[in-house]
């Protein structure tokens, strides 16, 4: 995580008794990694271990948890018009896994509904980021107001809902494992670099707690090995009255990143924002471009053996592409090279400034496209680089 945070109240010192208005209150301790790595203390009005049901809760949508991979996964590049995609709903009706493998995925959500239960995904740490909307997020850790532009980070196994106030439409990643901050942008003690492309003011954890009613008793719905399994209690099992630690989730605005810039064209990975194992996630913002007399602020044509790229268009004119509209995906594997389109390439030399924002995802390991994925395809944008195709 980030930093050591506190919200609410808390003992003096923790693994001891601890009252809260004349009640003996619950320690909970969340941790990674066994008890080797960061974790948090959650003081709760009770254990959360009263459960009176558990069983398997069935999804009516096919593309979230569960998702088909496609059986012909054609070495080839694509384009996918997400914008296209039309389910409205609640975090589970509305959610499509789109590209995936085993460290990570990369999924959609049209959010225009409160959710009636908190999620919890034990698979993975969750990264979703708002391209339109605005709303809370609530977790048991405490609520986060987010807008357009922002990142909201999820812990892995944090119960949460969304409670939009305008329907948020949103691109998602998920991470198995060390998904966070780079450890190329820290200290050895944990603090940001000078040179890192944020600092710590401008991660944001809860700023309040949850005040939910006495009578209000939300089922618990927490995603495993892809498989839901719906929990239900007596009465709400998180009434938190505190907690501290350096496990917690997090806002984060896409308009915070300092972008770094050349003489020449430097290669995508300086605007990395975010990795896990085997991934990385780079942010596109306005920036000025290389500076150079003969300088072509156009990517180079590339063959990057070892990677697959997938790149989420937000807004503005991306220097390299044509033919892509705002929220589309465009997905481009390893073994086979890619590039800007060919007119782009020459077309930037001379430009000083883009106004382009974007999110990309390298993997080390293949990507595999989803059926829900390939209903949103462009069949015709493998064959766009021939420079007489007109769009």
């Amino acid at each position: 995580m980030i930093d050591y945070r506190k919200l609410g109240y808390i003992s003096e010192k923790q693994h001891t008794f601890c009252e809260f208005e004349g009640k003996m209150v619950a320690e909970h301790v969340i941790t990674r990694n066994g008890f080797n790595d960061n974790y948090s203390i959650l003081y709760q009005k009770r254990a959360p271990t009263h459960e009176v049901n558990a069983e398997i809760y069935k999804s009516e949508n096919p593309f979230f948890p569960s998702y088909n991979k496609l059986s012909n996964n054609e070495l080839k590049r694509r384009h996918f018009k997400t914008p296209n995609y039309s389910k409205e709903g609640n975090l589970l009706e509305a959610r499509a896994t789109l590209l995936v493998n085993n460290t990570c995925s990369v999924g959609i959500l049209n959010q225009t509904k409160n959710d009636h239960f908190f999620f919890a995904n034990a698979d993975a740490d969750e990264l979703y980021f708002v391209t339109e909307g605005n709303g809370i997020l609530q977790t048991v850790m405490g609520e986060i107001d987010y807008a357009s532009g922002d990142y909201l980070f999820i812990p892995k196994a944090i119960p949460y809902r969304f409670l939009p106030s305008a329907k948020s439409n949103m691109f998602i990643v998920e991470g198995k494992n060390n998904f966070g901050i780079p450890k190329e942008f820290r200290l050895a003690q944990g603090q940001f670099k000078l040179d890192a492309p944020y600092n710590h003011r401008d991660f944001h954890a809860p700023s309040r707690l949850m005040e939910l009613k006495c009578n209000e008793n939300y089922p618990i719905i927490i995603k495993k090995d892809n498989v839901l399994t719906k929990h239900e209690y007596t009465d709400f099992p998180y009434k938190v009255v505190g907690w501290d630690g350096w496990y917690w989730p997090f806002s984060f605005s896409i308009h915070s990143y300092q972008p770094k810039t050349s003489s020449v064209h430097l290669p995508p990975t300086v605007h990395t924002a975010f990795s896990g194992d085997n991934f990385y996630i780079m942010n596109f913002v306005p920036r000025v471009l290389d500076y150079h007399p003969k300088a072509i602020p156009c990517p180079w044509p590339h063959s990057n053996i070892d990677c697959d790229e997938a790149i989420f268009y937000i807004s503005g004119d991306f220097t390299s592409r044509k033919g892509i509209s705002n929220y589309s995906i465009s997905f481009h594997p390893s073994g086979i090279p890619h590039g800007p389109h060919p007119e782009r390439y020459e077309q930037s030399i001379g430009a000083k400034r883009t106004e382009e924002l974007a999110i990309m995802v390298d993997t080390f390991e293949p990507l595999f496209v989803t059926e829900a994925a390939a209903m949103l395809e462009d069949k015709k944008y493998h064959y766009t680089w021939d420079s007489h195709e007109h769009l």
